[in-house]
């Protein structure tokens, strides 16, 4: 397997970004054209069940979109991973505008999120998007002692 290009990181994010510019937009056209269109591609919106399929993640995008709310979320602690033809993309969404678990519309959400990309002949695509949301206090995780492999 060949060392990932610059190409690829910036292909890569060019395709998350454009998840995210559709996502922003409530523009479920451009949503589609993000997707790779596989039957395994799926979506986890944060508090649902898995949606798998093109179809079926094709509509829980148009049913997230026809509410007409509009989220704003401002991307952080982003990190890309290439495994040749494949790419894996971990951030956060600070999200405003989120819904909370009981449905209502909060002031601000942050998000745990995994994009998949699958390198295509049309480019990168994605394959999986898992949101969770982060409950509000949550510390990261501690690294172990490099000496002990304890937690303090």
């Amino acid at each position: 397997m060949s060392e990932p290009s610059d190409a690829d990181t910036r292909g890569v994010l060019a395709a998350n970004d454009a998840f995210y510019r559709a996502f922003v937009a409530g523009d479920a056209l451009r949503m589609d054209l993000v997707w790779a269109g596989h039957d395994g591609d799926t979506c986890i919106h944060p508090w649902t069940e898995a949606v798998i399929g093109p179809i079926n993640v094709q509509n829980s995008w148009r049913r997230l979109f026809a509410s007409g709310d509009r989220l704003s979320i401002r991307i952080s602690d982003l990190r890309v991973d290439l495994y040749g033809g494949a790419a894996k993309v971990h951030l956060i969404e600070n999200v405003s505008g989120a819904p909370t678990a009981s449905g209502s519309f909060g002031q601000e959400a942050r998000v745990a999120c995994t994009n998949v990309f699958l390198r295509t002949d049309d480019g990168w695509r994605m394959t999986l998007h898992h949101g969770g949301v982060i409950a509000a206090g949550h510390e990261p995780e501690l690294e172990p002692d490099p000496d002990t492999g304890e937690f303090n």
